[in-house]
């Protein structure tokens, strides 16, 4: 979610470069259309708010890289259509208009750094750690932001995470499997999910003739075939 808006601007910067001196490049400004078009249907609040809180986008030297086809690169607090974002994601956030004013100290103050954010350690980390951890680290003086922050940058972009879950949820608690009450079914669903990520770390996910089992679904390999999963039996 932290990278998905400069994403898409530098996106389009990108392909415009592709096209110099190809036979498509009278095909730029259609294709242009379309894509801001898209973007336009895809952008919501969150991309921008996820977007103003990471610190990496504030970094000086990030912000005097130009961008493809030479744009030059503007902070998260110069672009209008994300301030006026922002703002709206405070006014649904916010629960009364102290809070509201609060969030938007707290944001100048970490837009303008000021006070732990003029510190030349967290300019440093802003580049180097994710963040995720900065905030973690240097939230402190502003707590509400800081959460808001934590919480919006840890949202990926997709559901295919939360529907890997319910694909797992399916397989524990069927229309057959229907005993199990929703509090031991939740506690199955989480071993089973963390199990295959620790499958992850093992020799036999690197290196046997199953490695990476889980990241083909086309795969054909696994069939009925006796033969051919005694061959794929694997040793941890």
């Amino acid at each position: 979610m932290r990278e998905i808006y400069e994403k898409m601007n530098c996106m389009i910067g990108e392909i415009r470069d592709l096209l110099i001196d190809n036979k498509h490049s009278v095909d730029y400004v259609k294709m242009k259309e379309i894509l801001v078009s898209r973007w336009e249907k895809m952008n919501t609040t969150m991309h921008c708010l996820g977007f103003a809180l990471n610190p990496f986008f504030y970094d000086s030297k990030y912000l005097n890289d130009e961008a493809p086809s030479g744009v030059p690169r503007r902070a998260p607090n110069q672009d209008r259509e994300v301030v006026a974002e922002v703002l709206k994601a405070f006014d649904v956030i916010g629960e009364d208009e102290n809070e509201k004013a609060e969030l938007h100290k707290q944001l100048a103050k970490f837009q303008n750094k000021q006070g732990m954010f003029e510190a030349a350690y967290a300019r440093i980390d802003a580049t180097a750690m994710s963040p995720i951890s900065w905030w973690s680290t240097y939230g402190s003086e502003t707590p509400k932001l800081a959460e808001i922050a934590i919480r919006v940058l840890s949202q990926p972009i997709s559901s295919s995470s939360a529907e890997r879950v319910w694909s797992t949820y399916s397989y524990i608690h069927n229309i057959k499997r229907n005993w199990l009450n929703a509090k031991r079914a939740d506690k199955l669903v989480f071993i089973h999910s963390n199990i295959r990520l620790l499958s992850q770390f093992t020799t036999s996910y690197k290196e046997s003739p199953c490695k990476k089992w889980d990241t083909d679904p086309e795969s054909t390999y696994f069939d009925d075939s006796t033969v051919r999963l005694e061959d794929l039996r694997c040793d941890d």
